[in-house]
C-alpha cells in the first residue's frame, strides 16, 4: 500500500537555488570577481586557473565575458620574463560584486549550515595547500611581514562578517518570539490575521 502524503510548501529558509548554467556562471563571477577585488595590483589568468584548479579555457572564457561587460580592466606586463596580461576590477565590477554578494548571501549561508560542525573556517596553522604554495615563495623578512598582515587582514574580516551575521541571527530570534507571542495571545487566528503578520514583520 502506497502512503499519500500531504502537499507540503517548500520550507521558505531554504534558499531558492536553481541549478544549471547560470548558477555556475554566478558563481565564477562572484569567486573570480572577489580575488580579483582582493588583489589591487592585479591578477593573472593563470594564478586564477591555478589557485581554483578549472580548466584554462573556463577561466579565460569567464575573463573575456567579464572584460566585455566591463567589469574588469586588463594591461599587459612583463612577470618574470613573461608578457602576461594582468586584470584588476572595475567601479561598474565592484558594482557587480556587490549584486552578487547580496544574491548569494542566503545560498552560502545554506551552505555554511550544511557544513559539518568545526569545519566553517579553517584554522590558521592548518597546512592548506594554498598557504604552503605561498610559504615556500617567501624569501625576506618584509614579504613575510606583508603576508602576515594581509592574512590578518583576511581573518579580521571573516571575524567582522560572523559578528554581523550573528547580530541579524539575534535580530531575527527576537523578531520571531514576538510573532509566537502575538499568534499564541490569539484565540482565533485567521486569514486577516495571518495577513497583518505578514505586513508587520515579512
Amino acid at each position: 500500500m502506497f502512503r499519500k502524503h500531504p502537499h507540503r510548501p517548500f520550507p521558505p529558509f531554504r534558499p531558492h537555488m536553481p541549478f544549471g548554467p547560470g548558477l555556475i556562471k554566478e558563481m565564477s563571477q562572484l569567486v573570480f570577481l572577489w580575488t580579483i577585488s582582493e588583489s589591487p595590483e592585479g591578477i593573472t589568468g593563470y594564478e586564477l586557473q591555478k589557485n581554483y584548479k578549472t580548466k584554462q579555457t573556463n577561466v579565460y572564457r569567464a575573463l573575456k565575458y567579464m572584460e566585455d561587460e566591463g567589469f574588469l580592466s586588463s594591461e599587459e606586463t612583463i612577470i618574470t620574463g613573461r608578457a602576461q596580461r594582468l586584470y584588476k576590477i572595475t567601479e561598474k565590477g565592484k558594482e557587480r560584486l556587490t549584486e552578487l554578494r547580496e544574491t548569494w548571501t542566503t545560498r552560502i549561508a545554506f551552505l555554511t549550515d550544511i557544513a559539518p560542525i568545526g569545519k566553517h573556517s579553517p584554522p590558521f596553522f592548518r597546512r592548506r595547500p594554498g598557504i604552503q604554495e605561498y610559504w615556500e615563495k617567501i624569501e625576506t623578512k618584509e614579504e613575510m611581514l606583508e603576508f602576515l598582515s594581509r592574512y590578518k587582514e583576511h581573518i579580521i574580516r571573516r571575524k567582522t562578517q560572523l559578528e554581523n551575521r550573528a547580530k541579524n541571527y539575534e535580530n531575527n530570534l527576537e523578531k520571531l518570539d514576538a510573532i509566537i507571542k502575538k499568534v499564541s495571545e490569539k484565540e482565533i487566528f485567521d486569514n486577516e490575521d495571518k495577513e497583518q503578520l505578514m505586513k508587520e514583520y515579512f
